[in-house]
């Protein structure tokens, strides 16, 4: 798993999750800038997970592979899943769901990436 590509995974949620409490603290809707930042946070975790099954493919990785694979699939659900849920929620709270799914997926991130060095566990 490479550094710098968990490195701009993490700003990117975390940019995500800025820009949508600005939202929701403003008492809107989601709207169009909300779906582009998971979008771009999308594209970002597909990347991840391309350069995280290459690396597993040469054998390399963790000795706990089952778990980083769990990590890596389910952190590409997280952002369509927000996404819907947050059109369905035409209140302040559609934009708190991505707030919330973006910390879950710095989390996310941060756990696999101690999981490929073997800390943490």
């Amino acid at each position: 798993m490479s550094n710098a590509l968990s490195t701009v995974v993490i700003v990117v949620a975390l940019l995500a999750v800025a820009f949508s409490a600005v939202t929701a603290l403003r008492n809107r809707p989601m709207g169009w800038g909300d779906l582009a930042a998971l979008g771009v946070l999308e594209v970002a975790l597909i990347a991840q997970a391309v350069v995280g099954f290459v690396k597993l493919s040469g054998g390399g990785g963790p000795s706990e592979t089952a778990t980083f694979v769990g990590y890596l699939l389910a952190a590409l659900v997280i952002p369509p899943a927000g996404a819907g849920w947050g059109v369905l929620e035409r209140s302040r709270w559609g934009p708190g769901v991505i707030v919330v799914a973006g910390l879950a997926i710095a989390v996310m991130v941060v756990r696999m990436r101690q999981i490929w060095d073997g800390t943490g566990g």
